[in-house]
């Protein structure tokens, strides 16, 4: 922080100024982005509520040490009640994000798991990088992905909405899923896309009839940590569940998320790809999965038993 520029430092001290004489903290929460003096670094520094973005100690994303992974045979597999989304992907200026309706239905819902609460999704978020050699926020055995999706769902058995359960105890479930690239389009994904070609700017257009179990890979295993938000207010409320196979999208899909801007049509800034949150130490945190590695040297299987010592069992 030291090395930040006196020209910088001045423009966080007006902002800073404008919000107490105002009672506006959201011109921050517009005001934030994943790089420079608006960055990841300084998301804590200004609005109290942010504070765990700078102070917590069980922050997301991690990268996940396969050498450390815990087999917990208690992890069930998770479960998904409904399919269907209907809604509007938006571009924010942060990322684009696929804001689903809950409107006359009851939504698409997740538990099981490492969860004992039903979760139901109310968005869907992307995370990539200009190229391939980076683009998601979690990484494994620091290897990183090109891009990662991020499926939303609120403890709707406690809270209203999503923005009481982001934070409040065991509020929020985020499936993480890994995106590689391929020469193949991706068929559910490819409606996303197509919406994006609508919001290359600040902008949102309305999706339908978008199918969850065409967009999840094949596969029941996964890892499983405690953590927070990886946008501000980084709120630690989140189990993080993180599935082991990734999906495959078409070189052009990804092309096209590289091309949103971050702004509206007649202002552009710059654009969105890098809306990525440096990973945080994992910090004595355990990370479990339901994927047995069979030689059991890092698992809750219980090897131990009791005997009572034949020499007082005898009458």
């Amino acid at each position: 922080m030291t090395d930040c520029p006196k020209s910088q430092w001045i423009l966080i001290l007006i902002l800073c100024i404008v919000q107490i004489v105002t009672g506006n903290y959201g011109l921050w929460a517009d005001w934030w982005s994943y790089e420079g003096i608006s960055g990841p670094e300084y998301w804590g520094l200004l609005y109290p509520d942010w504070l765990l973005c700078s102070k917590g100690r069980n922050q997301s994303p991690v990268n996940v040490d396969p050498k450390t992974l815990l087999f917990d045979p208690s992890l069930d597999h998770i479960m998904f009640k409904g399919n269907e989304f209907t809604g509007y992907l938006v571009n924010n200026g942060h990322d684009i994000t696929f804001d689903i309706e809950e409107l006359r239905w009851k939504g698409v819902n997740i538990t099981g798991g490492p969860v004992s609460y039903n979760y139901r999704i109310k968005e869907i978020r992307l995370h990539f990088g200009t190229d391939d050699s980076y683009g998601s926020e979690h990484s494994i055995n620091g290897k990183s992905f090109p891009a990662e999706i991020h499926i939303m769902a609120y403890n709707s058995d406690l809270y209203s909405n999503i923005t009481e359960a982001e934070k409040s105890p065991r509020g929020m479930l985020i499936l993480a899923i890994f995106a590689q690239t391929t020469d193949v389009t991706h068929g559910e994904f490819e409606i996303l896309v197509n919406a994006m070609n609508k919001t290359k700017y600040k902008d949102s257009t309305k999706v339908r009839e978008f199918y969850l179990s065409r967009l999840l890979p094949p596969t029941d295993y996964y890892i499983t940590y405690e953590g927070s938000l990886t946008h501000p207010g980084c709120y630690e409320t989140v189990t993080w569940v993180i599935l082991n196979k990734p999906i495959y999208i078409s070189k052009k899909q990804i092309d096209t998320m590289r091309k949103l801007n971050q702004a509206g049509r007649k202002n552009p800034q710059m654009l969105m790809a890098g809306n990525l949150r440096p990973r945080k130490d994992v910090n004595q945190r355990t990370i479990r999965t339901n994927i047995n590695f069979h030689n059991h040297k890092c698992s809750m299987v219980q090897h131990m038993y009791y005997s009572v010592n034949n020499k007082y069992a005898e009458t």
